[in-house]
């Protein structure tokens, strides 16, 4: 026995869909675990430079579903044994749900049941579902339509933020750069809403919790199929890009047994099954955690727990193809990811605002930490981005502001 469990056959391969950051450290989990990892996604990206990744360019699931799901049974068809699907990116996420059927007489999968992982990817029925869980949240209205907006308007706190119902959507016609909008008054909300209206679709209004970065938290779970939570991973927010509403360019990993409480009971309360990440932030008026989101899928960050002492793509491997892993209850605190690209950008920002001097900037890069992209046992991937954020991004960029184009960032 190890701390992952009995060891099983590891001849099953490993169908990792997604290669942005977040499926190239569930590849390099299990590659490095001595397990084969196929990787998939519809455009190139930086998982597909890693050692430990057989990387292929798939049918766009958004765009081409019934293509997507045949390419998939192709993969599986072509393999010995039954593959073991992980999902890491929100655009797999529901094809793959509405074809679990027919998915699961080719892969081995621990995902939350249909009807849950419908709920998570509608945040409005997400918020939802954490009300009935008794699981504090912000004051979030569901705004459709204009004569919802009118009705609403008067209730809405500001501060506010404007996010999508659905992620996908909301990317696909807003930009994938646009996590959402900050609206200060009604004027900014009835302005922000028009243009929103013009593209089709709707949007949330969410409370805007006050208080620094630093007061957001992650509490990554896996629940095994029969409900028993086997890794309980906390993480805490250091610096995000954009400040204040994008992802963490720079996290650690902390010891916060009430947060991960929080997460652990929410998890379970609705049924939850394998891996899902829920972020809080710790509201300053009240001292109490509130859920910002459930993410029913890998985190960015998930080579930090690896470091840290919890292999969450191995443990999910293990229990399907028959390895019975055992929970892990304790991991390394103290430990820091970081995006570096992305967290000189939120530097400049804070830096801008006059709350981060380039020393304080780093000093928080000290102690023990790791990069999202560059491994020493795998630096192919860290030096592709390292020639692309350097010698071709930032030359488009520039290029860009010279003749004054402007264009979307690539996705996250």
């Amino acid at each position: 026995m190890t701390a992952h469990g009995a060891a099983a056959s590891r001849s099953h391969p490993a169908v990792v869909l997604g290669m942005f950051e977040t499926g190239l450290a569930v590849g390099r989990s299990l590659g490095r675990a001595g397990i084969r990892v196929l990787g998939l996604d519809s455009r190139r990206k930086v998982g597909f430079s890693s050692r430990y990744i057989e990387a292929s360019i798939c049918p766009d699931p958004l765009e081409n579903e019934a293509e997507f799901i045949a390419f998939l049974l192709r993969v599986a068809a072509g393999e010995k044994e039954r593959p073991v699907l992980l999902v890491t990116s929100d655009e797999f996420l529901l094809p793959v749900s509405r074809n679990r059927e027919e998915l699961e007489r080719s892969y081995l999968m621990n995902l939350p049941s249909p009807q849950i992982l419908e709920c998570i990817v509608d945040k409005h029925r997400q918020y939802l579902l954490a009300l009935d869980a008794g699981i504090p949240v912000p004051r979030t209205f569901l705004i459709g339509d204009r004569d919802r907006l009118i009705e609403q308007e008067d209730r809405i706190p500001f501060p506010a933020f404007i996010k999508g119902a659905e992620v996908t959507a909301w990317r696909k016609e807003m930009g994938v750069s646009s996590k959402g909008i900050v609206v200060n008054t009604r004027e900014e909300l009835r302005s922000a809403f028009r243009k929103i209206f013009d593209h089709g679709i709707g949007g949330l209004v969410q409370e805007i919790i006050p208080g620094p970065d630093t007061n957001h938290f992650k509490a990554s779970c896996y629940l095994s199929r029969d409900g028993r939570i086997l890794l309980a991973f906390g993480l805490q927010k250091l610096r995000q890009q954009p400040v204040g509403f994008g992802f963490g360019c720079l996290v650690q990993s902390v010891e916060y047994p009430e947060m991960l409480a929080l997460g652990k009971e929410f998890f379970t309360r609705i049924g939850y099954r394998g891996v899902g990440s829920a972020e809080f932030k710790r509201d300053p008026r009240d001292g109490k955690l509130k859920l910002i989101e459930l993410n029913p899928r890998y985190w960015q960050q998930n080579g930090l727990a690896e470091k840290c002492g919890m292999n969450f793509p191995l443990t999910d491997y293990l229990e399907q193809t028959g390895g019975a892993p055992q929970p892990v209850p304790e991991y390394r605190r103290g430990v820091k990811w970081v995006n570096l690209y992305s967290d000189l950008e939120s530097f400049r920002e804070y830096r801008q605002r006059g709350e981060l001097s380039f020393l304080q900037w780093l000093r928080s890069l000290e102690g023990e930490r790791m990069y999202s992209d560059l491994e020493w046992d795998d630096p192919r991937p860290g030096l592709r981005e390292l020639l692309l954020e350097n010698l071709c991004r930032r030359s488009v960029r520039y290029a860009g502001k010279r003749l004054g184009l402007h264009g979307n960032r690539p996705d996250r």
